[in-house]
């Protein structure tokens, strides 16, 4: 049987992961070097909030895709419910019980707030972006709305490491491996499921149990 041919909007989809990594990548190699790294953090994660985990989703699913994808999951953990609910928990927790307490150990209440609206900003934009927009878009097909763009949302990863690492290095391809395998993790549920307001939860979690939000305060980590 002949393969139904993409939209306009799959098109743009499939098309732009490979200009979000190359954009970021090269903004953010600018940016470390041309001011300090808190800074460089911050103005390049504003550029990527606002372009790709924003307007890209805005102007391709539109308002309607971006309520969709925010509606009450259905099932409410993807079948079955019980894996669902390991891979929802799971990856947090795991941070929670091993590096929470050590990173946050004598934090200040600065990092504290910043890590946690670093958290909350991130960890819904990227739900929307990475887990949403291709759901809605690609209406449950395995290959493009789950397996194509988990792989992305792990590689993107490489693009702030540079700040720290200066070059792609060993440990910024096994962080970027480590979140291909998250995207999976949570793609399994935003595609079982419908909706990305779980993974969204869980993403922030997340975010604040790592807790990253420092990276933005200069001597904060």
């Amino acid at each position: 049987m002949k393969s139904q041919a993409f939209s306009t909007t799959q098109y743009v989809l499939v098309l732009s992961p490979p200009f979000l990594l190359l954009s970021t990548f090269f903004l953010f190699r600018y940016l470390s070097a041309a001011m300090p790294k808190e800074k460089a953090y911050l103005f390049g994660f504003i550029f990527y909030w606002f372009v790709w985990c924003f307007l890209l989703p805005l102007l391709t699913v539109g308002f309607e895709g971006l309520r969709a994808m925010l509606s009450t999951p259905n099932p409410r953990f993807g079948q079955p419910a019980w894996l669902g609910i390991i891979l929802l928990i799971g990856p947090p927790l795991l941070l929670l019980v091993t590096s929470f307490q050590s990173s946050i150990r004598g934090a200040t209440i600065a990092f504290v707030i910043y890590s946690a609206m670093y958290a909350a900003t991130n960890g819904l934009l990227e739900e929307i972006l990475w887990r949403g927009t291709y759901v809605v878009a690609f209406d449950g097909n395995l290959i493009w709305g789950y397996l194509y763009p988990s792989v992305w949302f792990g590689l993107w990863h490489l693009s702030p490491q540079v700040v720290q690492a200066g070059t792609v290095t060993r440990e910024t391809l096994t962080f970027a491996i480590m979140s291909i395998a998250l995207g999976l993790t949570w793609g399994w549920v935003a595609r079982t499921s419908g909706s990305v307001r779980f993974t969204a939860l869980a993403h922030i979690l997340l975010n604040f149990a790592s807790p990253v939000g420092g990276w933005f305060i200069a001597n904060g980590s």
